[in-house]
């Protein structure tokens, strides 16, 4: 009994510290979790840590070391706005702390906040009026200052402080950047270098200085040592995709492929569990050493990660290489033995949708169906295969469900280019421009200002008339990608456009420093078209001949053609052409351009015999008939005209010529055949159904030539596009469209403004009569009819017959109200 009592207080003291240990005071636990966080840091283990440091502040908000440690670590991963965020909320919680003050007033400056930059290293020179830091800063301010106000005489002082102040303090960056700016802004290239040099001695990860070092060595013409430098770069920032392109275009440069595909697969890592990089060393391949050794890398790649994934995705690769390089039926084969043992997965949801495009680009529309409908089957929510439903509903004008599909897209992608720009596009047949517009910029800064999304945009803005707001954004596109020659041949045009000399001129010397042939071309074509627009006929000339010389290019011929017909020199062109052709005398192209030059300066008997031999020879060839066909068509041999064009399409079998189509469509509708002008623009529509011309041709003949509700309701689907255009013929179309469908309250204003900018044409007139009787107007229709009537004379439009009698009707409806 005595010593089951003895053991009761040896119980209790048991408890008792059990309890306190449960009872941690709140500094404590915080305490633990900031000593756990450090153990974490030491291994490496950041994420963790980061948590841990997270639970600090639930028990202690002001915990010191543990909210510096926390900024520091979100500063040293990039992500700055927060860390910012950290230091001040130390600095207003600690205020004569002078570390949180010095690093705001860096971090201030380094965002391009110079008044809180400022005010911060005011605060910390207050508290530590000697800081090297705050003091860094200070000469920072003084240099944009002085940069700002071109006051070139205070660089000398500003450099020597700095100077003095990297001496003295080395690991302070900022003093180090302040030096380098300033011996850069004095021109002195060597110094600036030097002191880089020794910046990154303290520091070599400084992204900013490395970059500035490799500008140097490149302006210095140090080119035996660009190569290092970038390598070191690669391996300093390994994720920066400028970087590795850089490195990749210099070794191109160097006319080593080998090497860059070598440092691609270096990168690239397994190929049995890693992906990214070998799709992206096949494209280089493509690029760099064509299709077959894209080819070749791929089925080594199939080899290697046999039996994983990646083997289903390479194979994938290699069927799109066969189906580009015309081997459809392969390519097809390939695709569905890929899918036949595969597992479902996300992946194989999206190689289904790969095989739907090739079977809808193979003209199998309702096999590609079927894999679609699969893929959405299974993953309902499927971005790739979202896009490629509703790329097909607006194909058919039906953008309302597209934009359905493109909406659900989004909610699993809110920032995915390819789906903002078709919703542009969706947007745009619903005849919606200024939010089309919207949707190609969001997708343009969604694409981090990728040269595509950049050329889309553009294209919108100049095709929108809007110059100005296009040379604002292609300026700032080339800045992040330089060297794009679209950007750039679109910069040019806009400047030449604008007789913008000095802009145009600066872009050919940017293109000739890519050192390509086509940008090269591009360059000296720029600067004719300077001279001519400068009236410096003999200089642009010379241009274009030097041109023509270095490409052997027809088309700079042409150019040169051109510009001396243009400079009223006939005889000269032809003693041009003349010289080419003793030459080359058996060149087709240049027989063209002869048989040109002989149509435009009116021997017509010369260009015909010309362009009939050129035809015989080759009778798929659709560059001679063309010309026959305007030619013969100008002189009004419509027949003759018809003719070569039926020849020709018989010619080209499966494969015709869409300028060829467009020229057989004009001729039946000219001649009044109009189903089978209809059947050949859907024929050309159902191939591009963006082409505005196209959809308007169609939908004007379906609303003026046919009657039955679904060819009407169609005519209105495809002309909707046209609801907001600027272009009066668009409106009419659109407008009568909507009036044959009986919807006359739509219909009126549009076919108002069309009458209102096509007031010599007796169509819109009429339309417009009859929009305004079917609204009950019929004092002012019967005026619009009249005007009609005037302007089409005695030989009245198939579309105007009735336009007499309803006239008539109407002014003795007006007689019986009188």
């Amino acid at each position: 009994m005595a010593r089951h009592i003895g053991a009761k207080p040896a119980v209790i003291l048991l408890c008792a510290a059990l309890a306190l240990a449960g009872c941690k005071s709140k500094q404590e636990k915080a305490d633990d979790y900031y000593q756990s966080a450090m153990a974490l840091v030491a291994k490496g283990d950041v994420p963790r840590a980061m948590i841990e440091l997270r639970n600090v502040f639930q028990y202690d908000v002001s915990h010191k070391a543990a909210r510096r440690e926390y900024g520091d670590l979100l500063l040293a991963t990039g992500r700055v706005q927060e860390a910012y965020g950290q230091y001040l909320r130390l600095s207003e919680q600690y205020p004569d702390l002078v570390d949180p003050h010095r690093l705001l007033a860096e971090l201030s400056l380094r965002s391009g906040n110079m008044d809180e930059a400022r005010r911060q290293m005011n605060t910390t020179l207050d508290l530590a009026p000697d800081d090297p830091g705050a003091l860094a800063v200070g000469l920072a301010l003084q240099l944009r200052a002085a940069m700002a106000g071109n006051e070139t005489s205070a660089y000398a002082d500003i450099g020597a402080k700095a100077r003095a102040l990297t001496q003295r303090a080395p690991d302070v960056a900022t003093a180090w950047h302040v030096l380098i700016d300033t011996l850069n802004a004095q021109g002195d290239q060597e110094g600036a270098l030097s002191a880089i040099k020794t910046a990154l001695l303290q520091k070599p990860a400084q992204y900013r200085l490395q970059v500035m070092r490799l500008e140097l060595l490149a302006a210095l013409k140090r080119n035996d040592q660009i190569g290092a430098q970038l390598k070191r770069m690669q391996e300093l920032f390994p994720d920066d995709p400028k970087t590795r392109t850089a490195l990749i275009a210099w070794y191109v440069l160097r006319d080593d492929p080998d090497g860059a595909a070598n440092f691609l697969r270096k990168l690239a890592g397994d190929p049995a569990s890693e992906s990214d990089g070998y799709v992206q060393l096949v494209q280089f391949l493509a690029q760099s050493r064509g299709a077959q050794a894209a080819a070749t890398e791929l089925d080594t790649l199939i080899a290697q990660a046999k039996g994983t994934p990646n083997a289903r995705l390479f194979g994938a690769m290699r069927a799109d290489l066969d189906f580009t390089a015309g081997q459809r039926d392969k390519a097809l084969a390939r695709m569905k033995a890929l899918l036949q043992d595969a597992p479902e997965s996300e992946q194989t949801d999206r190689l289904r949708v790969s095989y739907a495009q090739m079977l809808d680009r193979a003209g199998q529309r309702k096999a590609a169906q079927t894999q679609l409908d699969s893929a959405l089957k299974v993953a309902p929510d499927l971005v790739p295969a979202l896009r490629l439903r509703a790329q097909w509903l607006i194909d058919a004008d039906n953008p309302e469900d597209a934009l359905v599909a493109l909406r659900r897209a989004l909610q699993q992608a809110p920032q995915d280019a390819p789906t903002l720009t078709l919703m542009a596009q969706a947007n745009m047949r619903e005849g919606a421009p200024d939010l089309a517009g919207t949707l190609l910029a969001q997708a343009y800064e969604a694409s981090n200002r990728r040269a595509a999304e950049a050329r889309n945009y553009a294209d919108f803005l100049l095709d929108q008339k809007r110059p100005t707001a296009a040379a604002a954004l292609l300026s700032e596109a080339i800045q992040h990608n330089p060297d794009d020659p679209g950007l750039l041949h679109r910069q040019a045009d806009l400047a030449l456009s604008q007789t913008d000399w000095a802009q145009a001129q600066r872009i050919a010397e940017h293109l000739d420093t890519l050192q390509r042939p086509e940008a090269s071309a591009l360059a000296q074509s720029i600067r004719a078209a300077i001279l001519l627009g400068r009236g410096q006929s003999d200089a642009a000339i010379d241009t274009l001949k030097s041109l023509a010389d270095s490409t052997s290019n027809n088309g700079a011929i042409a150019a040169v053609i051109q510009a001396q017909l243009a400079a009223g020199r006939t005889d000269a062109a032809r003693s041009y052409l003349a010289d080419q052709l003793t030459a080359a005398p058996k060149d087709r192209g240049l027989r063209l351009l002869s048989a040109n030059l002989d149509s435009l300066t009116g021997h017509g008997s010369e260009a015909e015999a010309g362009l009939r031999a050129l035809c015989s020879e080759r009778p798929a060839d659709s560059q001679p008939a063309r010309q026959l066909y305007r030619l013969l068509a100008a002189a009004g041999r419509d027949a003759e005209a018809r003719q070569i064009i039926d020849a020709t399409l018989k010619a080209q079998g499966d494969a015709p010529d869409p300028l060829l189509l467009l020229y057989r469509a004009r001729s039946q509708n000219k001649a009044g055949d109009y189903e089978a002008a209809i059947a050949t623009y859907d024929a050309l529509y159902q191939r591009n159904s963006d082409n505005a011309v196209l959809a308007n041709n169609l939908a004007s003949l379906l609303s003026q030539h046919r009657d039955d509700p679904a060819s009407l309701a169609r005519a209105a689907a495809i002309a909707q596009r046209f609801r907001e255009s600027p272009e009066p013929a668009f409106k009419d179309t659109y407008g009568w469209a909507e009036y044959r469908l009986g919807n006359f309250a739509q219909a009126e204003p549009l076919l108002a403004a069309a009458a209102a900018g096509l007031p010599d044409t007796a169509l819109a007139q009429y339309h417009y009569a009859m929009v305004l009787l079917a609204s009950g107007d019929e004092t002012t229709a019967a005026a619009q009819l009249q005007k009609a009537l005037d302007l089409a004379g005695a030989d009245l439009p198939a579309q105007m017959q009735d336009a007499p009698a309803q006239l008539a009707k109407l002014r003795a409806s007006a007689k019986r109200g009188n």
